[in-house]
């Protein structure tokens, strides 16, 4: 009896490797795409945030040579650098350590 049972049982039919690794790969290419956007988000939030702080403050008076101008050393003390893995966080504390002002 538990013979016939098994045999008229629908099972999963087996995936093949193949299958599965394109499986995944969809999978992760689905995860990046909304990871992605949720960067992009995240961008458009903080322009909002940062354009408001700035007419909040009255800088968009400030004429755009002067922004230019002055730009590497806002960059300077934002410490806005471009991203690299694990030295990330060196130029950081010794951008810190470094001022004795």
């Amino acid at each position: 009896m538990s013979s016939e049972s098994s045999s008229t049982k629908p099972g999963r039919k087996a995936k093949s490797l193949g299958d599965e690794i394109a499986a995944a790969a969809e999978k992760l290419r689905k995860l990046q795409e909304r990871q992605r956007e949720q960067q992009r988000k995240e961008r458009e939030r903080n322009h909002r945030a940062v354009m408001e702080l700035i007419k909040t403050e009255r800088l968009d008076t400030v004429p755009s040579d002067l922004w230019r101008e002055m730009m590497p050393k806002i960059k300077a003390l934002l410490v806005v650098e471009p991203v690299k893995s694990a030295e990330q966080t060196r130029p950081v504390q010794e951008a810190s350590c470094g001022k004795s002002e």
